[in-house]
């Protein structure tokens, strides 16, 4: 299958994906935040043939977006926290998947993860693509995350905390807490809710070549400098991350 998203030619994160996939069983509904150009929606559809799916942009539908009648969509703001908890509140659904793919931007990946979370049944999957966005090296990053915002912990460094205490068989505490607690990001209510909800998380990072450039789909590739013809990074530090995270 050969669909129009950098799930599959850039990112390369499907096969990871589908691994997850096999522990969810019967797949009946779906929300993904960024519905771009419908590619995603379009595999979605395909892949849950049972399942009604919900796509949530900041745009208007386009007329390019796949249609059925298992498929709808809802126009909100990933920055808008009370906006983002009214929608799934109004659908009111359990969802058996939840991925994020939409702006990108550290503090929207922090507002959509606590705000969804709770909306997922046990044993479903919550996807928090492109979390490189939310390491340092990255230019989303540094663009959306500049000044006094730099240094608090974002959804990449919570969650990456969080597994390293159950690797160390440690519990949460209050001083890691107010460690990794922010005005912006997360307080300390939505980290002790995070780490009670959360079952089991994974960070893929991509470790080969896409299979062609994001930006002029050429693959057409300078392999002694990493770069596509274009000029495209084909190979940075802070590129091609997603979080698989597991609810209880």
């Amino acid at each position: 299958m050969d669909f129009d998203s950098d799930k599959f030619y850039w990112h390369r994160y499907v096969p990871t994906y589908e691994s997850a996939f096999a522990a969810l069983g019967d797949v009946r509904s779906v929300f993904e935040y960024g519905v771009a150009w419908g590619g995603s929606i379009r595999w979605l559809a395909e892949r849950f043939p049972d399942a009604r799916i919900v796509g949530a942009d900041i745009t208007p539908i386009r007329p390019e977006w796949p249609q059925s009648d298992r498929i709808a969509y809802v126009q909100l703001d990933q920055g808008n926290r009370s906006e983002v908890a009214e929608r799934l509140r109004v659908l009111g659904r359990r969802y058996d998947l939840i991925i994020d793919d939409g702006s990108h931007f550290p503090r929207h990946q922090a507002i959509c993860l606590t705000e969804s979370l709770q909306w997922l049944r046990s044993g479903g999957l919550y996807i928090l693509e492109d979390i490189h966005s939310s390491h340092r090296e990255h230019q989303l990053f540094t663009e959306h995350q500049a000044g006094e915002l730099a240094h608090m912990p974002n959804a990449l460094n919570v969650l990456l905390a969080l597994q390293h205490l159950r690797d160390r068989k440690k519990a949460l505490t209050d001083q890691v807490v107010a460690q990794l607690s922010s005005p912006e990001f997360f307080n300390a209510e939505q980290i002790r809710r995070l780490d009670a909800r959360i079952a089991k998380t994974t960070l893929f990072k991509r470790t080969q070549l896409p299979l062609s450039c994001w930006h002029c789909k050429s693959d057409e590739f300078d392999y002694a400098d990493l770069k596509c013809g274009c000029g495209t990074a084909l190979y940075a530090n802070a590129d091609s991350m997603t979080y698989i995270i597991e609810t209880r």
